[in-house]
């Protein structure tokens, strides 16, 4: 963010008074306001469009919100899903939509946490920004697929924001501390930079908290003990990717890695059944049936995460995922539904046999009655391969047996 400084309002914080009044002065986020950036190209053209900006706090959110909304001259109003309530969104409608017919001029409506309206709820803005009574700016730190519905969805396009380069944020502590005349060296400004994570309101306000103090000539070793904060686990911003890695870790067979982010959640104070939910997804997904005891070890160390908590949960759910990434893996199960799936939705649907219905029971061969509790028949009209065997013992094994029964 490069800076505005606001002469009248010098007893304000200075992540208020040094917020962006333009693009220009907007730094960061190249990919939405850059030359080639699409939200830039848009303003170009006058006219927004119902949007969801999602990424890290302090990223430029709501500022950019705000700039739309004054280079567009449009009317702006403010919600915060944490306090408003559906009657507050109905409220903004009628007063945007008078004020339209009135003086032509349309009103954004900056939605901040979004994500924490329920999915009913989010259909309360449905009506007003499908006619235009309002233009939603929708902003969560949430990844918008996983908490918002896909009606809302489907009538917002999506910015995401990313965290700010720690040039980015050296930049404009520079500037603050040249504007108000702070005794901070370029070191102190530098670790700032890299403590804060991308993170520009806090990197701000970091600098006034150290600008307030008698002695501004500061070290870094002592800014460090004054600030005393480290890099660690942010349950909103860094959710979906450290779950990733912990996924993408036992995947892989890395048993250290996993551990590791699973304690870097924990420690972080993530929901411990938030991450046995995904273990048990994991355990049939990608191990499957390489090693039949992965799911009901898995359902276990979800049954005990919901009867105990931290800190003895986290030795449950450390051997579930250590026991995950040893086992062998197969996807075959996961890839054979998906295709079952893509088979159905883009082709006839076929009909069941009649020798396995109700009224053609008397044509159906009761396997147990044949030798080896086996016999050829039709369980599909059109037969259509969707398993393909893994690479393991149990597959492999259970394959050559299938090849045997069926002939092939």
């Amino acid at each position: 963010m490069n800076l505005f400084e606001n002469q009248n309002q010098d007893k304000k914080p200075l992540a208020y008074r040094y917020r962006p009044k333009t693009l220009e002065e907007f730094a960061g986020q190249k990919n939405i306001v850059g030359d080639k950036g699409v939200l830039k190209k848009i303003l170009i053209k006058s006219r927004f469009m119902n949007s969801i900006f999602w990424g890290p706090s302090g990223t430029g959110k709501t500022t950019l919100a705000e700039i739309v909304a004054e280079q567009l001259n449009y009317y702006y109003e403010y919600l915060n899903a944490t306090k408003a309530s559906v009657n507050d969104i109905k409220e903004i409608a009628e007063k945007a939509k008078k004020r339209f017919s009135i003086e032509g001029k349309q009103t954004i409506l900056f939605f901040d946490e979004i994500h924490r309206f329920n999915k009913l709820q989010q259909d309360s803005l449905l009506h007003d920004i499908e006619i235009g009574n309002i233009i939603l700016i929708g902003a969560t730190t949430e990844n918008p697929y996983f908490n918002l519905n896909n009606a809302l969805l489907s009538r917002c396009l999506m910015f995401e924001f990313k965290k700010l380069d720690k040039e980015d944020i050296f930049g404009i502590l520079k500037r603050i501390r040249e504007k108000e005349e702070i005794e901070l060296s370029d070191d102190v400004l530098n670790y700032i930079s890299d403590i804060v994570e991308g993170d520009a309101r806090q990197a701000i306000n970091f600098l006034e908290l150290l600008s307030n103090l008698e002695d501004v000539n500061l070290s870094v070793d002592e800014v460090r003990q004054i600030i005393q904060t480290r890099k660690s686990y942010d349950r909103v911003e860094d959710k979906y990717d450290t779950i990733s890695a912990m996924i993408k870790s036992i995947r892989g067979s890395d048993p250290d890695a996993a551990v590791y982010w699973v304690a870097k959640m924990l420690s972080g104070g993530e929901d411990p059944l938030y991450l046995a939910r995904r273990l048990v997804i994991l355990a049939s997904e990608d191990i499957g049936l390489a090693n039949a005891n992965a799911l009901p070890v898995a359902v276990a160390g979800m049954q005990a995460a919901k009867d105990i908590g931290m800190p003895e949960v986290r030795i449950i759910l450390a051997e579930v995922a250590v026991y995950l990434a040893l086992s062998p893996k197969s996807n075959s199960a996961y890839m054979a539904i998906d295709k079952a799936i893509s088979e159905i939705e883009n082709n006839s649907i076929q009909e069941v046999p009649k020798h396995l219905t109700k009224l053609g029971a008397k044509d159906y061969k009761y396997p147990h009655a044949y030798k080896g509790n086996f016999v050829k028949q039709d369980y599909m009209k059109i037969k259509i391969k969707f398993y393909e065997y893994g690479e393991n013992k149990f597959e492999i094994a259970a394959n050559e047996r299938l090849k045997k029964l069926w002939g092939e």
